[in-house]
């Protein structure tokens, strides 16, 4: 077999092919010439892979949408599915298909009791150290990235015992979905990432070879295999809480080249994911803004939703995007200031977590783009960076 990677030229995409691998996939690009497929985005949203005029908001129009493209993503994916049993028969307790799935109008998403607050402070080096809080910070980067940084050495060594690595445990909840909220807290609990999802099917478009933030993290680790399809479709207010998700892929940016076997299975990163889908296009005034209150309520049901299983779950570090803000059509200045005005919200304030990261890599180019650009990444920085909460 010969791995695939992918990596960024001044024209897009381009494929290439590594030295030959150990590990046997049926994984292959298909030919350029066989008749053209639909493609779909993130949202299940039928888009055209060769269409100049796919919407700047688009993240999938970010990242380089031909058919080529979609072609060696396809191929991507089917060696990820290859790969990952190979990987996990090594890592038999690690257990990354167990997910929970939760209602947000549940007695378990009671607001957060404040005498429960670990209340971490901004650190010495800060202009406000020793005040209680953390200072958000909005990066353009991939999402896996941005946990990278956070939790150097967070591993499957570092979160499961030695001793267990090779002793299975089974137990599983009454409905048959392995029981996540079980796990107790671990030295090392990883980053949580916000997976910005589809609500009707597992994964987006990523067996379709699309690209938008979901699909990035599918490719990348064995986040699919947690998201079973009977949790799907999405009712409005739910999430599925994956506890460890392993990445097996370095970044599209970098060539998207298997990790394993150079690294040991053992020596993998593990990250948790919170998958929630958006509201699909609502409506928007004349200003770009919400229609109906409802549906800025609805977001920051959600938002709330997202920060507060975070805590019930032991996560101190979290990464968060755009929600909602690429295909699905949400107004991003509203978005942004949705999550503003929750952080800003008593319940959260205090210091409940050492770290919150905005990860969006910027959809505006040029002069448009960055910190002062017009793209989710601009607006995000400036309604956010900085923010203490």
């Amino acid at each position: 077999m010969v791995q695939t990677t992918l990596s960024w030229g001044p024209n897009g995409f381009k494929s290439n092919a590594s030295k030959p691998n150990v590990l046997k996939s049926n994984a292959s690009i298909p030919n350029p010439n066989t008749p053209k497929s639909k493609a779909y985005d993130s949202t299940g949203l039928e888009t055209s892979d060769s269409n100049p005029n796919t919407p700047s908001n688009s993240t999938t129009s970010n990242l380089g949408n031909s058919r080529f493209h979609n072609q060696d993503l396809r191929a991507i994916c089917h060696e990820t599915k290859d790969t990952l049993p190979l990987i996990l028969a090594q890592l038999p307790t690690l257990k990354p298909y167990r997910s929970t799935f939760h209602h947000m109008s549940s007695a378990e998403f009671a607001p957060l009791r404040p005498e429960n607050c670990p209340g971490f402070t901004l650190p010495a080096q800060d202009t406000e150290a020793g005040r209680k809080g953390t200072r958000i910070r909005v990066y353009d980067q991939d999402s896996f990235d941005a946990a990278l940084e956070l939790q150097p050495g967070t591993t499957v060594t570092s979160i499961l015992p030695v001793a267990s690595m090779s002793d299975p445990d089974t137990a599983m909840s009454n409905t048959g979905t392995a029981d996540a909220s079980s796990s107790s807290l671990t030295p090392s609990k990883p980053v949580a990432v916000l997976n910005l999802a589809s609500e009707r099917h597992p994964g987006g478009g990523w067996e379709n070879g699309t690209l938008a933030q979901e699909e990035a993290l599918c490719y990348r680790s064995s986040l699919y295999l947690s998201l079973h399809r009977t949790y799907y479709p999405l009712p409005l207010l739910t999430l599925i809480y994956t506890p460890r998700v392993l990445l097996v892929r370095d970044a599209i940016s970098r060539g998207h080249t298997l990790l394993f076997p150079a690294t040991p299975a053992a020596d993998l990163a593990v990250t948790s994911v919170i998958t929630v889908a958006a509201l699909r296009r609502p409506d928007t005034d004349d200003q770009g803004l919400y229609a109906r209150n409802r549906d800025r309520d609805t977001m920051k049901q959600k938002i709330r939703g997202t920060l507060r299983i975070a805590v019930l779950k032991g996560h101190r570090k979290l990464v968060l995007g755009a929600l909602g803000c690429g295909a699905f059509g949400n107004p991003p200045e509203e978005v942004a200031e949705c999550f503003v005005e929750v952080f800003e919200e008593k319940e959260f304030q205090g210091g409940w977590w050492e770290d919150v990261v905005f990860a969006i890599l910027d959809n505006a180019r040029g002069n448009r783009g960055g910190k002062n650009g017009v793209g989710n990444y601009g607006i995000f920085y400036r309604a956010l960076d900085g923010l203490v909460v």
